[in-house]
């Protein structure tokens, strides 16, 4: 399992300038040798402090892209994505929180993203 921020507002598939967000990516994704083999699970959740207009779906394709060759070598192998914003100023209880995920919520700085990449479920789970 690998854990991982990027502090800023992550930038949207349709976006212009979404290089330097996934240059962001790539710079704070550990790099995994060799690379990681399939199949993954992909976890997004973007913090942002008061209002923003992104949608949790189009902030999926450009960290995926920039996660290939890094972390694994193909976005084919991710198979599970959640993805989901959380206001910084209405936080939700967190039950068990990773430690970098932790350190991130206690620095005032802004804007960021937890992106946590494991292996995919073994057995389908609704919930």
């Amino acid at each position: 399992m690998i854990d991982f921020v990027v502090w800023g507002k992550p930038k949207s598939q349709g976006a212009k300038h979404k290089k330097p967000w996934k240059d962001s990516v790539q710079r704070e994704a550990p790099a995994q040798i060799p690379l990681l083999a399939g199949p993954h699970r992909l976890r997004i959740d973007y913090f942002y402090d008061g209002t923003t207009d992104l949608d949790v779906d189009n902030i999926i394709k450009p960290i995926q892209d920039a996660l290939e060759g890094i972390v694994y070598a193909d976005d084919e192998t991710v198979v599970d994505v959640c993805s989901r914003k959380i206001n910084l100023q209405q936080l939700p209880l967190f039950e068990v929180a990773p430690p970098i995920l932790g350190a991130a919520l206690t620095r005032p700085r802004g804007d960021f993203v937890f992106i946590r990449i494991a292996d995919a479920h073994t057995r389908l789970e609704f919930s």
